[in-house]
């Protein structure tokens, strides 16, 4: 197998790493419920010892104060980011979100029970993530998940599902080059034979093959930076403002970037354009 086509399946899998909870999905020992409800201590939390670190919009658990603070630090910048990139200046999270942070894989997934691909899990107000070189660009995937989660009301239906892993992947291609790298060696295939709009909000991409689970996630990615990019932050905040109130894809469109695009058909073509 080519170099290029190991680093896209390498690339998906590190990008379908997160696993979302719905509220009747969540562990047995479950205490709380999804949100907008606040959840603590789900999975089993570090071993004794361990430090905790509270900063403007999070809790972080994890080993070595030093350490914790470096974390809370990198997760506020992110949230600056995200809450940039998406215009969601106005949005005020209903309380602190939790990251906890195991101090390897082992750990992680004796204590989450999540399999060997997953690289951080998402389940109520909680990032669970483990130290790897991989964690800046996961922890920046999985706080993208929460923060729609939270302001969408809890709501994610299968055909916004490549809105929220295209924005998730985007924020996670700020944080390291994962997202990025994949989204160029896909540049090709994209230019030639992109996946119809109607199946990139129908597809879901656990249950294609690693190349085109890559695809959709590369292609996903690559509308909403059009979106964000082309289309400016403020139109894309009053998007996703429509989208969570109920509205389809097209007047969300309408309403989020009105004189540049009508439909969410418009925005596709655009974006195929621009790839050329």
């Amino acid at each position: 197998m080519r170099r290029g086509a190991l680093v896209v399946l390498a690339a998906a899998a590190a990008l379908s790493a997160c696993v979302p909870y719905p509220a009747d999905q969540l562990p047995a020992d479950q205490q709380g419920s999804s949100l907008p409800s606040l959840v603590s201590g789900v999975f089993p939390g570090l071993d004794p010892g361990a430090a905790s670190q509270q900063s403007l919009h999070f809790q972080i658990s994890a080993y070595g104060p030093d350490f914790a603070s470096q974390v809370a630090a990198m997760a506020e910048q992110d949230y600056s980011r995200i809450m940039t990139d998406t215009g969601l200046y106005s949005f005020q999270p209903s309380g602190l979100y939790q990251i906890v942070v195991y101090g390897a894989q082992d750990e992680y997934q004796k204590k989450t029970g999540q399999p060997q691909w997953s690289a951080g899990v998402t389940t109520g107000n909680a990032i669970y993530v483990y130290q790897s070189a991989e964690m800046p660009g996961v922890l920046a995937h999985e706080m993208t998940h929460l923060i729609w989660y939270e302001f969408m009301n809890g709501n994610l239906s299968d055909q916004q599902r490549w809105v929220n892993e295209g924005l998730a992947v985007y924020e996670q291609s700020q944080a390291s080059n994962r997202g990025q790298e994949m989204f160029t060696l896909l540049l090709p295939t994209l230019r030639s034979a992109p996946i119809p709009l109607d199946q990139l909000e129908n597809m879901a991409p656990n249950t294609e093959n690693g190349y085109q689970a890559s695809l959709w996630y590369a292609e996903a990615e690559g509308l909403v930076r059009f979106m964000i990019e082309r289309g400016g932050r403020i139109g894309f905040a009053q998007f996703l403002t429509s989208i969570r109130d109920g509205k389809t894809f097209d007047q969300a469109v309408a309403s989020g970037f009105p004189g540049s695009w009508r439909t969410l058909d418009d925005v596709y073509q655009d974006w195929k354009r621009s790839l050329q």
